[in-house]
């Protein structure tokens, strides 16, 4: 599901589900374009794609720390003490995270120019085709913007060309960001101050990586997240 008001992204989200839950989860997913902090939808679009059980990876959950940070320049000054060993260029994904607005998707980051490499600077890349393994539809009934990031970073995460996400939600009710990093999402509350609309996801990306090929996994594979098999 996506949807927007005024040419502008309002939400979206995704199941990998049964065939007989397929009316009760687009019904839901409807819903939530309806009743978000960013107002409601104009326009909400539903699409409903077959998956073969052959297509689909299973990827292990990454590992969740939690962060004892206090203010947005706290987080900050965490995000960069975890990328400073893989990186020169940081700040330039600090700063692209925290001040975007109206990212329909993410940056890609190289790691060793700091340059974008997405094809489309706008719309950035979306990540899609994932979902929780086994999830049943109690569990996922409403929005659980912390398990649907998890799924997400596990997603990107199980990439080789992936070293780090950063993600701040330009939602401006979520003030709770993460890094993930060697399989360890590290959650981050208080990123920045709420009634904020800034906030993207960049993930930095390993020098000489198939930017296609990366491209191609984070829109299209389907994958499912195993939260039994937390590392």
């Amino acid at each position: 599901m996506r949807s927007d008001s005024a040419g502008q992204h309002i939400s979206g989200a995704e199941r990998i589900v049964r065939e007989h839950e397929v009316p009760a989860v687009c019904a839901a997913l409807s819903e939530r374009a309806l009743a978000h902090p960013k107002g409601m939808a104009e326009n909400t679009f539903i699409t409903v794609e077959a998956l073969a059980e052959s297509d689909i990876l299973h990827v292990p959950s990454v590992g969740v720390k939690e962060e004892a940070v206090q203010s947005p320049s706290q987080a900050r000054d965490v995000i960069e003490e975890l990328l400073r060993p893989m990186t020169a260029y940081s700040q330039v994904v600090i700063e692209g995270t925290f001040t975007a607005r109206n990212m329909r998707g993410a940056m890609l980051i190289a790691a060793d120019t700091g340059k974008r490499c997405e094809p489309d600077a706008q719309r950035g890349v979306r990540v899609s085709h994932m979902d929780a393994y086994g999830a049943t539809e109690e569990e996922f009934k409403g929005k659980d913007a912390a398990r649907e990031a998890i799924v997400l970073a596990s997603k990107v995460a199980a990439h080789p060309d992936v070293l780090a996400e950063v993600c701040v939600s330009d939602d401006p009710a979520y003030t709770t960001g993460y890094v993930c990093i060697d399989d360890t999402y590290h959650r981050l509350p208080h990123i920045k101050e709420p009634g904020s609309d800034e906030g993207a996801r960049a993930f930095m990306i390993k020098p000489g990586a198939d930017i296609e090929a990366l491209i191609d996994y984070l829109e299209n594979r389907a994958v499912l997240v195993d939260f039994e098999a937390e590392q």
